[in-house]
């Protein structure tokens, strides 16, 4: 390893020497390392609370401390001014958050300007709403709302507009299951303080201007170019094409995304480096050879540097027009930076573009740390460009190698790049795969395939149809361009839905915890450090031991709704439930939950109910595969309650009832499962006295009671 690292070091490239590149990678690296630890633990409410003014202060401070110090004690300062200056980031979104919250759904009249419009297939439209008028829980004055709406909306219904309506209001949905993502917590550092569902039509207030007229602009033009494309190329393929231009992906058909998600293509509907570097790159080649052709131009500018500035230009507007998701904000940093580099005459280091990157989206929009899309963009990114580089630094040892390639035949040539291609796919699905099962509980085994034949298409006939499209869309010649990305996104969505329906193409598992992301962030900082054949091995022995030690028992049964939703868990492959409704949100969590794909259906529990209560019977395994019949019932009036309770039955009944219960199986109170709910309940074995019934709420602040 020490040899490694001395060849590493004195190795030397055309500029710079590899000495001076290694070391100032790895300072900014774990600076940026430091500060991201800075938001987690502040962000988890593992640090101290301070005002992110005096944190800003402290972080100050330090800073010009540094100035005046030899450079080995600055080495000790800098990190802890970045681990300040990470908890006054996560600090400074904190207090953004209002404090109050909605006891219960609440009835409400109110007002305000619609931030964003959401018109989705098969599902209600949502509105983001910034409030300014309320009759109850005044709090939400200025705050933003997200609404579900299923009765009338006015067909001219922009970002801007300033809309009146009745609504039934309820804190942002938290976590699904027990001891799953809090997507209140999330939510409510996105800004959305409440959600809800609309109780009368949508009505179009006049005369009332709205102060972000820039985003609204933006917003709305989002939403032409989304209904432009709608309608030159129809669906299922037009949701698709609207998310690779303008990040949209509500326009999606439900089973078109299972199917892309199936087959591992996921990530080509998130805009990312592959789609930011096609755009850019194809602006850049045809503004140099413009710029190039023009003498009088190329004699006083350089050609290339001209072309960079306006490809650049490009890749702003395309970060506007796509939405500027995590991914997206990813790429833009990391084309900016090469950008910057072409412009001094300096070499692009993309592990430095990484960590530039990273640390520009978390100092803004720290939140973006707990995401999934943030971790997944990233873990592939570095593994990629930990690879190649590998692959470069073993390619510089061997330059007859690199001779002997340029004399390749062409379809020598093509066989590489599709073993390129598939390397790639291996190691960007490799790299997600760890993040994927903890967050979704499915890994796509056929993602490889699909990848190897997808990215090329993606590369070299969708994204260039596309960008030619909305370039020409200004002269009324777009049809052809998007014939051309229509025919490509049929060929992709063809074979995605062959390979995802093939056997096996999707592995689904139970839950998993923490371990496992500390263990995938562990495995990428070796590999960083040491890009080596042992380094490998250790990452691949991380991950193994997370996966067969992180495991975690899910729930036999899951309440929700006041406990009117019941749903339990199969042995056979066939959960069933009842109350609510079906295939919604809800309904996707739970089954990756319990490890079925959301393409699966739920069988229907059979409930029995009387003005008094409803009763329901579940199945839950106890012990060696043996099942046992239990009954819940959901009680109204007292008499019910105190007859379940002697009988050992699961009673859901009203707080008031609990002191009247006796010799229950287990006792859950309405209230508490509004206020904590979902709730899961194991059955723990007992030869003695019988089965034992456990239960968690999916509220991770609070703790397992029995």
């Amino acid at each position: 390893m020490a040899a490694t690292f001395k060849i590493l070091i004195n190795r030397k490239t055309d500029t710079i020497p590899r000495t001076s590149s290694l070391r100032e990678d790895w300072r900014l690296i774990c600076l940026v390392l430091i500060f991201s630890f800075g938001i987690l633990l502040h962000l988890n409410g593992l640090s101290v609370k301070i005002s992110s003014n005096a944190l800003g202060i402290i972080f100050i401070t330090l800073t010009l401390a540094c100035f005046p110090l030899a450079p080995a004690a600055r080495i000790w300062i800098f990190p802890i001014a970045a681990f300040v200056l990470g908890t006054a980031s996560a600090q400074h979104k904190l207090e953004k958050i209002h404090p109050n919250t909605i006891e219960r759904e609440s009835f409400v009249q109110l007002s305000g300007f619609v931030n964003a419009v959401e018109y989705r297939p098969e599902r209600p439209t949502r509105l983001t709403i910034e409030v300014d008028k309320i009759n109850k829980e005044k709090w939400l004055r200025g705050q933003k709302i997200r609404i579900s709406v299923r009765t009338k909306i006015p067909k001219q219904l922009d970002a801007g507009a300033h809309v009146s309506l009745n609504a039934v209001l309820s804190n942002p949905l938290g976590a699904i299951v027990p001891g799953g993502f809090d997507f209140g917590q999330y939510n409510r550092l996105k800004g959305i303080a409440a959600q809800g569902f609309a109780a009368s039509s949508i009505r179009l207030e006049s005369g009332i201007e709205h102060n972000t007229i820039f985003s609204d602009y933006l917003e709305n033009t989002r939403s032409q170019v989304s209904s432009m494309i709608l309608g030159k190329i129809e669906q299922p393929l037009g949701g698709v094409a609207v998310a690779l231009i303008t990040g949209q992906r509500q326009h999606i058909l439900p089973e078109t995304a299972n199917i892309i998600r199936d087959a591992g293509l996921a990530h080509l509907l998130a805009i990312s480096g592959l789609h930011m570097g096609l755009v850019t790159g194809a602006a850049f080649f045809v503004l140099e050879f413009m710029f190039a052709g023009i003498s009088g131009l190329a004699l006083r500018v350089t050609p290339r540097k001209a072309a960079a500035i306006f490809a650049w230009l490009f890749a702003l507007i395309y970060l506007g027009l796509s939405g500027a998701s995590t991914s997206t904000l990813r790429a833009f940093v990391m084309v900016s930076v090469a950008i910057i580099a072409l412009l001094t005459d300096r070499r692009v280091f993309s592990l430095r573009s990484v960590a530039i990157a990273a640390f520009i989206i978390l100092l803004f929009s720290p939140d973006a740390l707990l995401g999934s899309g943030f971790q997944m963009s990233f873990a592939a990114t570095i593994g990629i460009v930990v690879a190649y580089d590998y692959l470069a630094l073993r390619r510089e040892n061997t330059p007859e190698q690199q001779y002997s390639y340029n004399r390749k035949s062409y379809s020598r040539k093509a066989s590489v790049y599709f073993l390129g291609a598939a390397g790639t796919s291996l190691i960007a699905q490799l790299a997600v795969g760890p993040i994927a099962l903890y967050h979704f509980q499915t890994f796509s085994v056929v993602g490889i395939i699909s990848n190897v034949v997808a990215i090329p298409l993606m590369a070299f006939l969708v994204m260039p149809a596309a960008f030619l499209a909305i370039f020409f869309s200004t002269m009324g010649l777009e049809e052809p361009f998007f014939a051309v990305m229509e025919g490509g996104l049929y060929l992709i969505l063809e074979i995605a839905t062959i390979l995802a329906k093939s056997p096996m193409s999707v592995i689904s598992t139970t839950p998993y915890g923490g371990t496992l992301l500390i263990a995938t962030g562990l495995s990428l900082m070796v590999l960083m450090m040491w890009r080596s054949a042992l380094a490998l091995a250790v990452s691949v022995s991380l991950i193994a031991f997370a996966l067969i030690l992180d495991t975690k028992r899910p729930a036999d049964v899951l309440l929700a709704g006041s406990g009117n939703i019941i749903a339990e868990r199969s042995l056979d492959g066939n959960p069933a439930i009842i109350g609510g409704r079906r295939n919604g949100f809800r309904d996707d969590a739970w089954k990756r939950y319990w490890g079925h794909r959301i393409n699966s259906n739920f069988q229907k529990l059979e409930r029995s109910c009387d003005s008094r209560a409803c009763k329901s019977l579940v199945h839950i395994p106890n012990g060696d595969q043996n099942i046992v019949q239990i009954p819940i019932v959901v009680s109204n009036s007292l008499e019910t309650t105190r007859e379940a309770c002697s009988l050992s039955y699961i009673v859901i009944a009203s707080y008031t009832h609990r002191r009247y219960c006796r010799g229950a199986l287990k006792f859950l109170s309405k209230q508490d499962i509004e206020r904590y709910g979902p709730v899961g309940l194991w059955v723990k074995e007992n030869n003695t006295l019988g089965p034992k019934i456990i239960h968690q709420w999916s509220n991770p602040l609070n703790q397992t009671k029995e």
